[in-house]
Order: C-alpha cells, then structure tokens, then sequence
C-alpha cells in the first residue's frame, strides 16, 4: 500500500541523482528519500518496495529498537525531576514517523520524532543489510 508512493516520486533538486515524495501514515505525512549511491536506481526502489509494502511491521521493529536503545537514557539522564518515568508504552506514544531515506540495495534510515523527550533530536534507527536495525542514532 505506502510503496504506491513511489509512483510519484520526484528528483530531489539538492542531490544530483536523488529522487523524494512522501505519502499519508497514520494521519501524518512521511518523507521519504531515495538515493542509488552509485548503484542501479531499480535496486534502491526494490528495497523501498519491500520495505515500504510491509511498513507496518518495520515502524513497529523500529520503535520497538528505539525503546530497547534510549527508554533508560530517557528515563535517567534527559527527562526532568519533575517529569514522570515513562513506561514503554507511555515512551512509544511520543515517537511519531516522520521519513525514510533508502540508500543503495540495503541502507534504510528512518526518522523519528520524539515530542522533545531529548531536547528535539531525531531519533534514526537505521538498517544496513537490508533487513534488521543495528544502529540507532541521534541527530539535531
């Protein structure tokens, strides 16, 4: 269903040989951003496809792998003493969607909000062999 959106993908102005759309998740809207790096544009958009026609299960690996990553750091160092300890749940409420950058056959970055728990960073937990996340960084 959210692959349909790579129909109307457009190129991105700011990097030669890069293309971006977004598409509707959940009520909000998601960039996303596809960029060959030097490889054949028909392998990024294959990993786009089966990224995007299974999006469902992704955001919740991913939020699932931002919570294991950052809900005790959130907890202990960035939320303030007057702020309540945050549940799992309660945490996975704060994060919303807000793109995915697919890179080469097997790069998938995506990009979350996180209702300014860490002082308004974005939140990326990111996939490097095209399938599991391995690295959750922090960015802004």
């Amino acid at each position: 269903m959210y692959e349909k959106a790579l129909d109307n993908l457009e190129m991105d102005e700011r990097i030669e040989g890069t293309y971006k759309g977004s598409f509707n998740f959940k009520g909000d809207e998601v960039r996303i951003h596809v960029d060959p790096d030097g490889e054949k544009l028909e392998y990024t958009i294959t990993l786009a496809k089966r990224i995007l026609s299974s999006l469902d299960a992704y955001d919740k690996k991913a939020r699932g792998y931002i919570i294991e990553n950052s809900l005790q750091s959130y907890n202990e160092d960035w939320r303030e003493d007057d702020e309540p300890i945050l549940t799992a749940m309660e945490f996975d409420k704060n994060l919303r969607l807000d793109g995915v950058n697919f890179l080469s056959s097997d790069s998938v970055d995506f990009f979350y909000s996180e209702n300014n728990m860490f002082g308004g960073h974005s939140l990326i937990p990111q996939i490097f062999d095209s399938e599991n996340f391995e690295y959750l960084q922090m960015y802004g």
